[in-house]
């Protein structure tokens, strides 16, 4: 199953390894979303998690989710960590020439 990264961001949040709770948590934050293209995203969501992924696959997919969505925060962390340390040299390339 291919998903976009807003849609694992809401599964990070809204996920749970019980594939049943999800997809009603899912479908309960449809109903409060006051957007429509919100609540169409949402709802394909739920849908596809609900159809896509079985209930016997449905924790190896969240723990996988969770490791992989870990792994891109820390990531984020690190990168703007170096963006904050590093000076950058205006002129460096006037001084070269």
């Amino acid at each position: 199953m291919k998903l976009s990264l807003e849609e694992k961001k809401l599964l990070y949040v809204f996920a749970c390894p019980n594939h049943h709770n999800t997809v009603t948590r899912l479908k309960l934050l449809t109903t409060l979303a006051v957007d429509p293209e919100a609540k169409r995203r949402t709802l394909e969501l739920a849908r596809k998690v609900e159809t896509e992924i079985g209930e016997d696959w449905h924790r190896a997919f969240y723990l996988h989710l969770r490791r992989e969505m870990d792994e891109y925060d820390a990531a984020k962390r690190r990168l703007r960590l170096v963006k904050n340390t590093t000076e950058y040299e205006e002129d460096l390339y006037g001084e070269i020439i």
